[in-house]
């Protein structure tokens, strides 16, 4: 099943993370959504025994599932290379982005009911089971290890739209560093087609003008 056009998605009140993060990179690249949606269906199917264990058991397990037996990791080797933040090849790489990671931990965890989701902290994005009060935050870049705050902070679960301006930020920035002018373009124009608001709008219309600048 092809994946809907990422203006169609971006403009839906409500979008599956995976589906808009797959339509983004539709965007930029070929993309096997059939492949990714199975993978993460596969691996659905693994961790669907833990659900109903408990918030503890249910991030123990999901943890084991992901960064144990199939080695999803963080890439500390080439952390800004663009393939770290296409949701299709961080599922065949095992490797990716925190964001990206978080994806996959958060989308795999929905498909078997768990109640898990990403959460966007200041310079780094890890996930958090929202069965339990306050969430029990782990960091699937770090391995799915327990992640602990430095300081109190309000946390609520990144919506799919607002994780993917992330996602679009990073992939601006790996872009335009490696003087890929039309993907760093493409990538700032996928912004605005999200609802953001208009402090972030402003600050994405002046990044577009500058890249179409310096493609003349």
């Amino acid at each position: 099943m092809p994946v809907e056009p990422f203006a169609t998605l971006a403009s839906a009140p409500e979008s599956h993370l995976d589906e808009l993060a797959l339509a983004m990179a539709g965007e930029l690249r070929e993309v096997d959504a059939d492949g990714a949606r199975a993978k993460l269906d596969d691996l659905a199917a693994e961790l669907g025994p833990a659900a109903g264990g408990g918030p503890e058991a249910e991030a123990e397990a999901l943890r084991e599932l992901l960064a144990h037996r199939h080695g999803f990791s963080g890439d500390r080797e080439e952390y800004d290379r663009p393939d770290n933040s296409m949701l299709d090849l961080v599922l065949e790489r095992r490797k990716g982005l925190p964001i990206l990671l978080s994806t996959v931990y958060a989308e795999v965890a929905r498909r078997a009911g768990i109640a898990v989701a990403g959460v966007g902290l200041p310079g780094h994005f890890v996930v958090a089971h929202f069965g339990q009060t306050p969430p029990l935050l782990f960091d699937p870049f770090g391995d799915g290890t327990r992640f602990e705050l430095s300081r109190p902070l309000p946390l609520r679960a990144s919506g799919p739209h607002e994780t993917v301006v992330r996602m679009l930020n990073n992939l601006v920035g790996s872009y335009r560093r490696r003087a890929d002018l039309g993907r760093a373009i493409r990538a700032a124009e996928l912004r605005l087609e999200l609802p953001v608001g208009e402090d972030a709008r402003t600050t994405f219309e002046a990044e577009l003008r500058s890249l179409r600048a310096r493609l003349n």
